[in-house]
C-alpha cells in the first residue's frame, strides 16, 4: 500500500561558518564541514530521506528528537564524503529535530545546526492499537505484525507508547497467517505469497526467495539457504493423510535438503479432534506443524507438530528424530524410547512457536485446545521446560498464563534482554466466550513473571508478532 503524502518540500540548510566554530558540547562544534539535506521519502510517510555531505572523508550519523519522544541517533556510516541515509522509526504528524553528527578524518568531532521536519498521516487501514501496560521492565523496541486476512496487506510497526511508528509501503503480497522475522542484524524476513523477502527498515528488498507452495514457517539458516514448511499427503491404511515435508531451498531455488514427516512420525496415532480434522481436499489434518527452529549447538531441528501435541528434534545429517516432547497418549511402542517422561508441570497441547531459549530450556506457545489436563485445556499459555537427554526426563519450569484463550494462531520469543513476549493474538472459541482482540505482552522471565508491556489491538487476529530494539531500527541505508 501506498500513503498519501502531505509533506513534498525538500530543506536545504548549508553551514558556511568553515574556520569559525561554536562550542555545543565536550567534543562537538558547528561546523561549516558537514551539509545536511532533507526530504519526504517519496512513498512512506513516517521514513524521511537525509543527504549528508562532509568536506573530507567522514562517518555520520544522525540525531532524532522531538518533544513527545526520547532523543535518539542512527548508527554511524562507512567512511565517505556523501552520505544518502533513509530515517525510520519516526511518528506521524510529528514535528522532529535532525541534526547531522561527523567523526572527521581528522579525528574532529562536528554537528550540523538542527533542522525541523514535519512527518505525514498515516495511511488508510492503520491498526486500532492501545499499550495498557508499560512499566520500566520492559525492554521496549518497535513490534512489528500484520494483521491476518486483512486486505490492507501492511506490516505495522509500534512503539512502546502505541504509536504507529513504520510500517511497509509498496506492494506486498500477503499470505492469510502474515509473518515477519528478526534477522538480528538490522533486516527483516517476511514470508509472504510464495516468497521469502528481506528487507531493510527501509522498506528496500536486499534477497528474495520464490518458495513452492509452503505454509506456516521459514527460517533463514547460517549458510544462506532456507528451512520452509510444505505439505504432503498418503494414503495409510486406507485412510488419506495430510502430513509435512521439511524443506531447505538454495538461493537459486534448489531443495538440496528434505525431510517428510510419513517417513519418520507415527501415521498410527490420532490423539484428538484436531487430527481428525477433515480439510478442503478431504485429507485428515494430521500432523500440522506450524514452525521451525534451527538448534546449531547439535545441527537439529525443531518441529513443532499442533495435531499430535508433540515437539520433534530432528538430526539434521541423518533426519532421524533424536526426541520428543509432550504426551505418550496413543503413540506406538516403537516411539516410546523417544518421549520424555514429565517430571513437573503438565505438557503443551496444540502448540505453536517452540523455540531453544538462552537458557538451553524450551520455550513454547502453548494453545492447550486438546489438554489432558482437566481444568487447563482454556488456559493458553507460555511456557518453558528442561531437557535431560541422557535420562530422557523433563520438568515444567515457568509458564505464564495468557489474558485470553486462543483457539488458533499464536507466538513466543525471548527477548535479547531475557523477557517473553507472547502473542495471544488468535480469536477464542465459541465456548469460552468470542473474542477477536489480539493480546501482544512482554513479561520478565521470574517465576513470577510480571506484565512489562501489554499492547491490545482491537477486533485483529494476529498470528506472529515480533520485537526490534531501536538499536537494530538504527541499522538505516547508507551509501
Amino acid at each position: 500500500m501506498k500513503g498519501r503524502f502531505r509533506l513534498s518540500i525538500t530543506f536545504f540548510v548549508t553551514i558556511v561558518t568553515l574556520f569559525s566554530y561554536l562550542s555545543v558540547g565536550a567534543e562537538e562544534v558547528l561546523s561549516g564541514d558537514i551539509e545536511l539535506t532533507l526530504s519526504a521519502h517519496p512513498e512512506n510517510n513516517l521514513m524521511v530521506n537525509a543527504k549528508i555531505v562532509t568536506s573530507s572523508e567522514s562517518q555520520v550519523a544522525v540525531r532524532i528528537n522531538s518533544a513527545e519522544t526520547d532523543r535518539r541517533h542512527t548508527s554511524y556510516t562507512d567512511w565517505g564524503t556523501e552520505h544518502d541515509l533513509t530515517l525510520v522509526g519516526l511518528r506521524a504528524d510529528t514535528t522532529y529535530f535532525f541534526t547531522a553528527l561527523a567523526t572527521l578524518d581528522s579525528g574532529e568531532e562536528v554537528q550540523s545546526e538542527a533542522i525541523t521536519f514535519k512527518t505525514g498521516s498515516l495511511p488508510e487501514g492503520a491498526p486500532p492499537v492501545e499499550v495498557t501496560t508499560y512499566t520500566d521492565q520492559s525492554e521496549g523496541g518497535v513490534t512489528i505484525f500484520a494483521p491476518a486476512e486483512d486486505t490492507s496487506n501492511t506490516f505495522w510497526g509500534v512503539d512502546e507508547e502505541g504509536e504507529i511508528v513504520w510500517y511497509l509501503h509498496g506492494d506486498v503480497p500477503l499470505v492469510n497467517t502474515p509473518v515477519v522475522r528478526n534477522l538480528q542484524d538490522g533486516t527483516l524476513m517476511l514470508l509472504l505469497d510464495q516468497e521469502a523477502r528481506i528487507i531493510s527498515f527501509a522498506g528496500e528488498t536486499l534477497k528474495s526467495f520464490d518458495l513452492p507452495a509452503y505454509h506456516h514457517d521459514a527460517i533463514l539458516l547460517e549458510n544462506g539457504n532456507l528451512l520452509v514448511l510444505a505439505y504432503s499427503f498418503a494414503t495409510v491404511d486406507e485412510l488419506f493423510l495430510k502430513g509435512d515435508t521439511i524443506l531447505e531451498i538454495d538461493e537459486e531455488g534448489n531443495t538440496v535438503w528434505e525431510w517428510s514427516s510419513f517417513d519418520h512420525l507415527d501415521t498410527a496415532r490420532f490423539p484428538g479432534e484436531l487430527s481428525y480434522r477433515a480439510v478442503r481436499n478431504g485429507s485428515l489434518d494430521w500432523s500440522h506443524s506450524n514452525s521451525l527452529h534451527y538448534m546449531s549447538q547439535d545441527d537439529s531441528i525443531l518441529l513443532s507438530s499442533r495435531s499430535q501435541s508433540w515437539v520433534i528434534n530432528i538430526d539434521y545429517a541423518s533426519g532421524d528424530i533424536n526426541w520428543i516432547m509432550g504426551s505418550e497418549l496413543g503413540a506406538s511402542e516403537s516411539f516410546l524410547d523417544k518421549l520424555f517422561s514429565l517430571q513437573e508441570g503438565s505438557w503443551m497441547a496444540s502448540q505453536h512457536a517452540a523455540m531453544l531459549a538462552s537458557d538451553g530450556e524450551i520455550l513454547i506457545y502453548d494453545n492447550r485446545n486438546e489438554s489432558e489436563y482437566s481444568g487447563e485445556i482454556y488456559n493458553s499459555r507460555a511456557v518453558k521446560f528442561s531437557l535431560d537427554t541422557e535420562a530422557m526426563t523433563a520438568a515444567q519450569t515457568w509458564e505464564y498464563v495468557a489474558p485470553k484463550y486462543t483457539d488458533s494462531l499464536g507466538d513466543v520469543d525471548e527477548l535479547s534482554g531475557g523477557n517473553i513476549l507472547l502473542c495471544a493474538g488468535g480469536p477464542s472459541s465459541e465456548s469460552t466466550g468470542e473474542d477477536r482482540n489480539a493480546h501482544i505482552i512482554e513479561v520478565t522471565p521470574d517465576q513470577a513473571a510480571e506484565t512489562a508491556w501489554e499492547m491490545v489491538v482491537s477486533d485483529t487476529v494476529i498470528y506472529r508478532a515480533e520485537r526490534f530494539s531501536w538499536s537494530e531500527l538504527s541499522e538505516v541505508d547508507a551509501q
